[in-house]
């Protein structure tokens, strides 16, 4: 019981350093046969480079023509992560 109390302890305060967020930027029906492109970067304490939160990078990157979704995800543990924009689309 006690080590238990100890693991827990010592978890939490790591547990509430723990970030992750996704939010759907632009949206249309699925279509078969999607390609995906993705632009990241690595954050740290908020300074990197940026990404491009238009998607239109992402798109590039694809090599889609027609995006029908484009999401925005962020990652990070005490301020050191990742963010990414994704683009599906044909």
């Amino acid at each position: 019981m006690k080590r238990l109390t100890i693991v827990v302890i010592l978890v939490v305060p790591l547990l509430g350093g723990c970030q992750s967020h996704t939010w759907l930027l632009y949206a249309n029906p699925p279509v078969t046969g999607e390609r995906e492109g993705q632009q990241c970067a690595t954050v740290v304490f908020g300074l990197g480079p940026n990404v491009d939160l238009s998607g239109n990078e992402a798109i590039r990157l694809g090599g889609i023509t027609k995006p029908t979704t484009v999401q925005y995800r962020m990652n990070s543990f005490h301020g050191v992560g990742k963010e990414c924009v994704l683009a599906r689309g044909d």
